[in-house]
This record gives C-alpha cells, structure tokens and sequence, in this order.
C-alpha cells in the first residue's frame, strides 16, 4: 500500500516536470531559439514523458 502511494506521488510529480517542460519548450518556440537550445528542450520532455510511461507502467502491472 505505501508503495502505490510513494509511486502515484512520483507520478505526479513527473507530471508537474512535464507540463514545465512543456512550457519551456512552449516558450523557445515562441521566441525562436535556436535549433540546440529548442531541441535540447524537446529531448528533455520526451524524456520525461517516457519516465512517466515507464512509471504508470510498474503501477498498472
């Protein structure tokens, strides 16, 4: 049982981490950064995204 909570507390964590990311990225696009830094960004959101996939993943199995 705490297990689940500890997990479901990191899920949500992870989706605070992803909705900033989104932002960010959101925010260099608009700004029209340079490819590295816009890109840098975009790897670092994927990143995450696949994190929580993995994550939600050990909680529904």
């Amino acid at each position: 049982m705490i297990w689940e909570e500890i997990h479901m507390r990191k899920l949500y964590e992870l989706r605070k981490e992803i909705e900033t990311a989104r932002l960010e990225l959101e925010k260099s696009l608009l700004q029209e950064d340079d490819f590295e830094c816009y890109y840098e960004k975009s790897t670092k959101l994927d990143k995450l995204i696949e994190e929580y996939l993995e994550s939600k993943e050990k909680v529904t199995t």
